[in-house]
């Protein structure tokens, strides 16, 4: 059989498609966006669909528990799968958060590294599993927790998943209201102005009930901190972390040692490159030995294309500059954005 050849005809305005000349009119403005962004930058398909994959999950899930806290005659009818909530809220702009694509950037920065670590690696086991025997029962339990909950974030194929407890509160709220305003438009049969208390109402239960100490990084800061105290938090466990490509639990552990935290730790490792994970490293203490056998590991994977220049600039930093450094970062990222905001935008160029 003959391959049909370009170009394909296209849907008829009766089906739903648009004519031919208009369709690439219509996409004139994000493709001229899309054409000069930098191709550094830019999600590659892997990382699209997997960031996409979570985001209609996470909604499913919302919409799954806001339906069922609502009456029974107020259920939609033809209840939407998650891809096409995920299409109506896009197109009404209710997802364009930062940080809610902040989160799915990092879930698939994390994925992409420990799949790529992994493959280059041979990794001596579990780290986290032999915590769990550990003698401190506060150990033992904190690192269970991490497990199991770290479990409840795969779906059934082993993809990440982010669980609603993992939202800032002010985007849980946000997301649980959309979601149930979209809901609401599919429910047959009431007025424009008829059935929004209860939906409403189910959103509002859902954020009540949202367990904060439950999110996950909430769970690994906790580990993370009652190893330190524990005087476990080491270059051994973090090398063990490094090689089975758990650089979630090894950001919060750099960020923990450095006294910077989870979250800005994890911010220097990812974008490592500009002596960014080099800064991280010498805040949190550890060794040239261990700087340079991390920078081998993870260095092509967080943008390092020089691994000797940052060495060198690792030797460089002398201790003095590594403490002013980690003064600005433990003041609170509001103060710090006023005074960039006051300076014009200025600031030290390294953070």
């Amino acid at each position: 059989m003959a391959a049909d050849e370009w170009p394909v005809e296209a849907p008829s305005e009766d089906d739903g498609g648009y004519p031919a000349r208009p369709a690439g009119r219509r996409r004139l403005p994000t493709v001229r966006k899309d054409f000069f962004l930098d191709p550094r930058d830019r999600l590659t398909e892997q990382e699209r669909a997997l960031m996409t994959a979570m985001l209609a999950e996470l909604l499913g899930t919302i919409a799954d528990e806001i339906r069922a806290a609502l009456p029974a005659n107020l259920v939609p009818a033809n209840d939407e799968d998650s891809q096409q909530l995920l299409r109506e809220l896009s197109s009404a702009g209710l997802l364009d958060h930062a940080d809610l694509i902040a989160l799915l950037l990092r879930r698939a920065d994390e994925e992409r590294i420990a799949n790529a670590i992994r493959a280059r690696s041979n990794p001596r086991g579990g780290f986290l599993q032999a915590l769990i025997a550990d003698e401190d029962e506060t150990i033992s339990a904190a690192a269970m927790a991490l497990i199991l909950s770290r479990g409840r974030r795969r779906d059934r194929l082993g993809q990440p998943r982010i669980e609603f407890e993992d939202l800032p509160v002010s985007l849980a709220r946000t997301l649980a209201y959309s979601v149930a305003a979209a809901l609401r438009q599919h429910v047959p049969g009431l007025a424009a102005k008829d059935g929004h208390l209860p939906f409403g109402k189910a959103a509002a239960v859902l954020v009540q009930s949202r367990a904060e100490a439950k999110a996950i990084d909430r769970l690994t800061s906790s580990l993370v901190k009652i190893l330190n105290q524990a005087g476990l938090l080491d270059e051994r466990l973090l090398e063990a972390a490094a090689d089975e490509g758990d650089v979630a639990f090894l950001a919060n552990a750099l960020g923990e040692r450095a006294g910077i935290g989870g979250s800005g730790a994890w911010d220097y490792l990812a974008d490592g490159d500009d002596g960014r994970l080099v800064l991280l490293l010498r805040l949190s203490g550890v060794s040239r030995e261990f700087a340079a056998r991390l920078l081998a590991l993870l260095g092509d994977l967080v943008g390092i294309a020089d691994l000797g220049t940052e060495i060198g600039r690792f030797d460089a930093l002398d201790e003095a500059q590594a403490r002013s450094v980690n003064e600005w970062l433990i003041l609170d990222q509001g103060y710090r954005a006023a005074l960039r905001t006051l300076e014009g935008g200025g600031g030290d160029g390294t953070l």
